[in-house]
């Protein structure tokens, strides 16, 4: 410990100096250092002279951010500390063998280091006092190097860091999956939330999507941002992207020299063998991989197709149907080897095609259609099997075939035997060819995530051979009738339903708006705010919206991926950016509107409302129990969807933003659903129908894809008559499914089908 009253502080510092002092003084080593505070001390003072730069202080702050002091309380906030608190500090710059007194100069610090204008997005400090601070007294020499010493280094770190961002995502001992393959999975998540939208019954629960999936997403969706050259400037520093995933028809197996490995190294003549104990889990992901690499290229057909047999399968992705996407299930391994020897005969004709020369020109078009890719067969032969399969890794050859055994060795095969975590030495080395890799690998229970996760963006669900008569319980599709049934005494029709460029009065003096593009107005002026905003900005106010009761720090840093060391000055310019926005806008300089209490962040109840707010408080309050009629409901549902002017935050990729996205969605078209279904099995008045059909169509419009939707409104049309647009509703849900890689329901189909020959005809 260094105190500055104590005359044993010397002795310690000489002693702290002497273990530098030594031949490789040099070298830049890590340590910590105790140092107790003194009546104006400040991080930014600390920083500054025990780590060279005073922007250094987050680090000292996270160190000891969670440290009980003498006092029993914590450092909570940077702006405060206490005469007698003992820090941690990380000195781990480099330390020339002669030192002496590092004092901080009687002026001002360089600029680099001087508090930035409230204008300004760079780094604040965290307080405004400055006094000298003498650190160490032994002989010597002042060796304090400046605060822009090492600026040219911390770049060049940050782009190399940039450029060799992590290849994997590992989840603990449990899996190891490639960027690549979670690339496939954050397709198939987004396929999912699709699926379920379209398809769900109304009030029918949603489920979660799993930790596992929500990490690999968010990695993949990081990765796929442009890479930003390091801007000092910056108002926020990210966290270091992932590398970025191969091409979408790559399926990759490993990774080596943190680079990733594709699937053609296995192509060997002879075939591949893998044993040991992750052999199983390797499997399991690398027939994920495939799968994931499939979802990338919707809806084009995979490049990488897979075979084997129904109880390997069961073993490795237990549920997939038995023809699932790039994958194919066998009874046995004769009928898995059949399907491979076609693969070799379709490839030789693709080939021959390719040599024999045409009248026309070929295209690229068309020889993509013909080009039947790659096949993996993953088998484990029996005795009886064993000479076929052989027969047939003697043709592997990469892009066409791969023979992979598993526990089975093959005459003439390459063996690899793999350890529990994924790593394999391979002994006969190629040039070409890593010749130790560490393999992805997959555990059951993440497997079964990922698994439902691909399942649900083809709204399939697990497929158990063991209980093929298990089924979910028959969804009651027909509600009991309401008092909806009684239209006497109908209300005058409601007015149609408001344009976009109405909004509900606003009563505080910022209204900040996430349903729809995210737009900030003041004392109600029609033109928006804050225009000029940086998108991080914007992303924060959108975080903090859906969070009314506030959000932690370390829970904003990690959705919004700041970078840790420098998570508490990022927030502080956040909320410096909103600050100088709003009280330009309103007027308001006596008053925060984010409040900070402690390191819990909310919008200030009484300044700023939302309509993300408004919407939930009219649902909750409208639609409680007693009001089931239509009668009730219509008015409400016109009141709370006045609100809802497009999908959450629309226009901004924010992955954290996904799943609320789909929630308010859900509620949204919930309550058109309802009062569309109530009107179908009820006589409804034709004014109350027309205004229902108001409500599908804006939900409609925003959201196109959402099939159960369309299917009310089609009946609807058809029951007033208007034929021609059930079928220009039936014609754009097709168009929107057809982007997508989806087909539409038989349900939908029934719709317009049967009526086409017959109502137009004649």
């Amino acid at each position: 410990m260094i105190d500055r009253t104590s005359p044993s502080s010397a002795s310690t510092a000489a002693t702290s100096r002497t273990e530098a002092a030594e031949p490789h003084a040099n070298v830049k080593t890590v340590r910590h250092i105790e140092y107790t505070v003194m009546e104006g001390d400040t991080l930014w003072d600390i920083a500054y002279a025990h780590l060279g730069d005073a922007l250094r202080w987050p680090r000292i702050y996270a160190l000891n951010k969670d440290r009980v002091q003498s006092d029993g309380v914590r450092l909570r906030d940077p702006d405060l500390l206490k005469p007698g608190w003992q820090l941690t500090i990380p000195v781990s710059d480099r330390h020339p063998a002669s030192s002496a007194t590092i004092p901080v100069p009687d002026g001002p610090p360089p600029d680099s280091v001087a508090e930035p204008p409230s204008d300004s997005p760079a780094s604040p400090r965290p307080a405004p006092a400055r006094r000298p601070v003498t650190d160490r007294q032994v002989t010597g020499r002042n060796v304090l190097s400046t605060p822009r010493q090492d600026d040219g280094a911390a770049d060049r770190k940050v782009e190399m860091e940039a450029a060799s961002g992590s290849a994997t995502i590992g989840f603990g001992e449990a899996s190891l999956i490639g960027i690549t393959a979670a690339a496939g999975l954050l397709a198939a998540r987004r396929y999912w939330y699709v699926q379920q939208r379209r398809r769900r019954e109304p009030d029918a629960q949603v489920p979660a999507l799993s930790p596992l999936v929500d990490k690999a997403a968010q990695a993949a969706h990081a990765a796929a941002q442009p890479r930003r050259s390091h801007d000092p400037e910056a108002l926020i520093t990210r966290r270091t992207p992932p590398q970025q995933p191969r091409s979408a028809d790559t399926v990759t197996i490993g990774v080596s020299d943190n680079a990733e490995v594709p699937v053609d190294v296995l192509a060997t003549t002879g075939g591949c063998t893998w044993t040991g104990p992750g052999a199983e889990d390797a499997a399991r992901s690398l027939l994920t991989g495939v799968l994931t690499a499939a979802e990338r290229q919707r809806p084009a057909p995979p490049h990488t197709k897979a075979v084997v047999t129904e109880d390997t399968a069961d073993r490795l992705l237990p549920g997939l149907p038995p023809q699932f996407t790039a994958l194919t299930q066998t009874t046995d391994t004769a009928q898995a080897v059949r399907i491979a020897e076609q693969h070799l005969v379709t490839h030789a004709r693709a080939q021959q095609d390719r040599d024999t020369p045409t009248a026309g020109p070929a295209t690229a078009d068309s020889a993509d259609e013909t080009e039947p890719g790659a096949l993996l067969l993953l088998a484990t032969p029996d005795a009886a099997h064993l000479g076929q399969v052989q027969a047939l890794a003697a043709r592997s050859q990469p892009g066409v075939l791969i023979v992979l055994t598993l526990d089975v060795p093959l005459s003439g095969a390459e063996h690899w035997n793999i350890a529990a975590d994924g790593t394999t030495t391979r002994p006969d080395a190629h040039p070409q060819h890593p010749s130790h890799l560490k393999l992805f690998h997959l555990t059951p229970d993440a497997g079964r995530d990922m698994t439902e996760v691909l399942l649900g963006a083809h709204g399939q669900r697990p497929h158990l051979r063991i209980l093929p008569d298990q089924r979910p319980p028959a969804r009651d599709s027909q509600p009991k009738s309401t008092a909806a049934d009684d239209s006497e005494g109908e209300p005058a029709p409601a007015a149609p339903y408001p344009n976009t460029a109405s909004r509900p009065q606003q009563t505080k003096p910022v209204r900040l708006h996430v349903l729809g593009p995210i737009t900030l107005y003041a004392r109600g002026h029609a033109e928006p705010v804050g225009t000029n905003l940086r998108p991080e900005v914007h992303e924060f106010l959108a975080l903090l919206a859906t969070h009314p009761t506030g959000l932690l720090a370390t829970d904003i840093a990690d959705k919004l991926h700041l970078e840790p060391d420098n998570a508490s000055n990022a927030l502080k310019n956040l909320r410096r950016a909103v600050r100088r926005a709003l009280r330009a806008a309103t007027g308001i300089t006596a008053q925060e509107f984010i409040l900070l209490q402690g390191e819990l962040h909310k919008l200030h109840p009484e300044l700023v409302e939302t309509d993300l707010e408004d919407f939930t408080r009219t649902l909750k309050e409208e639609f409680s129990p007693p009001k089931d009629s239509a009668h009730d409901a219509l008015p409400a549902a016109r009141e709370a969807l006045v609100h809802y002017r497009g999908p959450f935050a629309q226009g901004a990729d924010y992955l954290w933003a996904d799943a609320i996205r789909e929630h308010l969605t859900t509620q949204a078209t919930d309550v058109a659903l309802r009062l569309a279904h109530r009107a179908e099995h009820a006589t409804a008045a034709p004014q109350q129908r027309d205004t229902i059909l108001t409500l599908l169509e804006h939900l409609g419009a925003l959201h196109p894809d959402h099939e159960r939707l369309t299917q009310h409104a089609i009946r609807l049309y058809q029951a007033a008559g208007r034929h021609d647009a059930a079928r220009h509703a039936y014609t754009r849900l097709e168009r929107h499914l057809a982007d997508l890689g989806l087909e539409l329901d038989p349900a939908t189909q029934a719709l317009i089908a049967p009526r086409t020959p017959t109502r137009r005809m004649g």
